[in-house]
């Protein structure tokens, strides 16, 4: 057992991890009511949401705010409704013997417990492969109570791999997993996994890491593209955030994506190397933000392994560098306004920066000629396709400048 391990990615609450520590210490030394005798100081770092069920805070890495790990509007309900149940595994189901899911930041599992107890009344072998990078937070798993009665089987899994590992060295979750389920638990960086431990394909992802500001590692153009080559044509990649520079990836990766259902006022997206399997395309507007402006740079992260600080100020760098030369400023949302007549822009002072800001660019207004022809594309194509015929105009005027 190797408890030293530190990954970028960020992680729970300092305290909560020491006490998760202080446990599987206990426990090595043969104290079979370690668990039992910290469950109460657990509880006190569970976050219960508005359907009851729980989630857990983050720790706060520099000057960021601390995050929860789910929706504090439902945990489980966030699980079913932006993972579960977009992902098609159903139907899936009715034509293979087999599916395949790899969960990435699994976090205390509601992911897998939403799908295996959605998947509970079909026959088929369900294999998942759950990769969390911190041993601590799957560990609290151990002190949730069930939400689902496939919550269970999660426990039990967690709690074998932690006995094999030798975190822990008592049995104590009375469960049985039923023999068409194989929970594959990971205590890994998911781009180690992904680069070294990752085998055949996949009919489903789950990708819900933190925010990309705070785990930008897993959210890069060479992790979608170390993931393209173990997925089914048909395989979904579900997550729950909509950020440009994701998108951005998935797109450059070779994904078509489009909108993911959305969760109260959230919404997510969708990817797939099948266009028939994108039902909601992104907006006009979300695709001249990806493809004009600076806020739709992606991360890079070309050998997989480079640290927070490192792919944050990458891709700041490029930012910095660009912005207003070879991509229109993000300021002010300019990238929505392109192409809009600007005396429609009732707000003066709007109207003036916006102009400004394509004049330093070498145009004469937001709907200069040649800004209408960078906008003038296929719109029948998939968001993907409009997308990348955007970048091209964009790059074609700029330099006939």
């Amino acid at each position: 057992m190797d408890n030293t391990d530190t990954h970028s990615r960020l992680e729970l609450m300092q305290e909560n991890k020491n006490l998760i520590d202080e446990i599987f210490q206990l426990e090595q030394d043969g104290h079979k009511d370690a668990r039992e005798l910290y469950s109460d100081e657990i509880a006190g770092y569970l976050v219960r949401t508005d359907d009851g069920s729980y989630t857990l805070t983050s720790d706060k890495r520099d000057n960021q705010e601390s995050e929860t790990l789910h929706s504090r509007y439902g945990a489980i309900t966030e699980s079913y409704e932006k993972f579960v149940k977009p992902s098609g595994l159903l139907e899936v189901s009715k034509y293979k013997d087999t599916i395949r899911v790899l969960d990435i930041c699994s976090g205390i599992g509601y992911n897998v417990a939403a799908l295996l107890n959605y998947m509970k009344d079909e026959d088929v072998e369900i294999v998942i492969d759950m990769i969390e990078s911190s041993v601590e937070t799957l560990t609290t798993s151990l002190f949730i109570p069930d939400v689902t009665n496939s919550y269970s089987y999660i426990k039990k899994a967690v709690e074998s791999y932690l006995i094999e590992n030798e975190y822990l060295k008592f049995t104590k979750v009375v469960s049985h997993i039923p023999s068409n389920i194989h929970i594959n638990i990971n205590v890994c960086d998911a781009r180690e996994f992904i680069k070294n431990r990752a085998e055949g394909e996949y009919d489903a992802v789950f990708l819900d890491p933190y925010s990309p500001s705070k785990s930008p590692e897993l959210y890069s153009v060479d992790f979608f593209k170390h993931l393209y080559q173990y997925l089914t044509s048909d395989a979904l990649i579900l997550t729950y955030t909509a950020a440009s520079p994701v998108r951005s990836a998935l797109i450059h990766a070779g994904f078509y994506v489009g909108e993911g259902p959305r969760f109260h006022r959230s919404g997510g997206t969708i990817a797939s190397k099948n266009i028939q399997l994108i039902e909601t395309p992104l907006s006009v507007s979300d695709e001249k933000v990806i493809a004009l402006s600076d806020v739709g740079i992606p991360f890079i992260d070309p050998d997989l392994d480079a640290d927070f600080d490192t792919i944050i100020n990458r891709r700041q760098g490029t930012r910095q560098k660009i912005r207003g030369v070879s991509v229109f400023p993000s300021s002010s949302k300019l990238p929505r306004y392109l192409g809009v007549d600007p005396e429609t822009i009732e707000d003066e002072a709007l109207r003036n920066k916006l102009n400004n800001y394509v004049k330093d660019m070498g145009f004469d207004s937001i709907n200069d000629d040649r800004i209408l022809e960078i906008l003038d594309i296929d719109y029948g194509l998939s968001s993907r396709d409009q997308v990348l015929q955007l970048e091209d105009n964009l790059k074609n005027v700029l330099s006939n400048n």
